[in-house]
């Protein structure tokens, strides 16, 4: 199968809809857009693009069905240096002593604890609840991980040996946000009284104060297994802001690192961090869990705890029902899931790492659910 790796960057400032009412209705005359597209909006614009650019007409039986079977998978945020972010993982919680701002950062590691005898909880049967170290308020911020420091997170069972000073552990905000304000234009071209609308988007460079040097940009890095070669301009997005793609270096697409290789294939012990949001059929838990991840014959994987962070809902425009789809619910990116494996788990950093583990064939190929994995210590964390 053919694979390319491109590399999409904004040129407009991109808007990525929340999911909240958007209309002519009190209230509900704004459009915020999230800081990162979701896989189906990525999805969408590429085979959009690799359709247009082949030629292919939409409207023609068959044709819907040909572009939904093209694997789409991403996508990965980048700065301006081409090194991916992605969300943090839940399992890291960042506090300060007392919640003074005097006191160093640290990291508190969360894992699953015993629950103790005349108590009970409602999550399901087999997991255990997660164990928090420090009765201290989460650090504000610290929404987005530079790479390198989740590949060293991934390999601390214990959350051991992570350092934290500023500048090798920087504080990621969100991307900045452009506003505009717009007018609803009637008959004869005219704009109409009080017909007012405002889009809050993603600016693709954002500069510093004095706006004249570029401080960082944004892109995102998708894998795409398709054959015909996919650069220039495209749709990104709603309201049709532009973007472009470029071919990248397959290399651009971020491997396991040696050192966790080794650490996962002697492990029992796995964590699975979400990349991209999945959609589970359960809800937070994996359908497959009990058994391997989709498409591998993989170890058999015991679920024994989890960090999710609070759901997140998508939904969009069908163009084939011409309507507009169901609402369904995603685990956000960042969740954490951690296993009891059996049998071979050194295939998670190759063929497993990166790949989709969503339960529905379509939503794999959508890109949702890319999983990245490592290890933790079943006696809990360090604190």
């Amino acid at each position: 199968m053919s694979v390319q790796t491109i590399r999409v960057r904004g040129v407009d400032p991109l808007l990525f809809r929340d999911g909240r009412p958007f209309s002519d209705e009190l209230g509900a005359q704004r459009a915020d857009s999230l800081p990162v597209p979701y896989p189906g909006v990525v999805a969408g614009a590429v085979r959009t693009a690799i359709g247009t650019a082949a030629g292919w007409k939409w409207q023609d039986a068959g044709v819907p069905a040909n572009a939904l079977a093209i694997s789409v998978h991403g996508p990965l945020v980048s700065m301006a240096d081409d090194n991916p972010v992605v969300a943090a993982p839940a399992d890291a919680v960042f506090y300060r002593k007392d919640n003074e701002k005097s006191n160093p950062l640290q990291c508190m590691c969360l894992r699953p604890a015993a629950v103790p005898d005349g108590s009970g909880c409602n999550i399901p049967d087999g997991m255990l609840p997660m164990r928090v170290t420090h009765e201290e308020k989460p650090e504000p911020g610290y929404r987005f991980w530079a790479w390198d420091n989740l590949m060293t997170w991934l390999g601390a069972a214990k959350g051991e040996g992570f350092d934290l000073v500023p500048d090798k552990f920087p504080n990621i905000g969100n991307p900045a946000v452009e506003e505009r304000t717009h007018v609803k234009i009637g008959e004869n071209g005219v704009a109409e009284d009080g017909m007012l609308f405002t889009t809050a988007s993603v600016c693709p460079i954002e500069l510093d104060k004095d706006r004249k040097t570029k401080e960082r940009g944004w892109s995102y890095l998708v894998r795409v297994y398709h054959a015909q070669p996919l650069s220039g301009p495209m749709f990104l997005g709603g309201e049709r802001r532009v973007a472009v793609a470029d071919q990248a270096d397959a290399n651009d697409w971020p491997a396991c690192p040696d050192d966790l290789k080794g650490k996962l294939a002697g492990s029992k012990a796995i964590r699975m961090m979400l990349v991209t949001p999945a959609i589970f059929t359960s809800g937070l838990m994996p359908g497959w869990a009990g058994g391997s991840p989709p498409g591998r014959n993989g170890p058999k994987m015991t679920l024994k705890g989890a960090c999710v962070p609070r759901r997140e809902a998508v939904s969009g425009w069908d163009y084939a029902t011409r309507g507009p789809k169901a609402v369904r619910w995603l685990v956000p990116a960042g969740s954490v899931f951690l296993f009891e494996a059996e049998g071979d788990t050194s295939a998670l950093a190759s063929e497993g790492w990166l790949a989709p583990v969503s339960d529905n064939d379509q939503d794999r190929r959508d890109g949702y659910g890319l999983a990245v994995w490592g290890i933790w210590d079943t006696t809990g964390g360090n604190g």
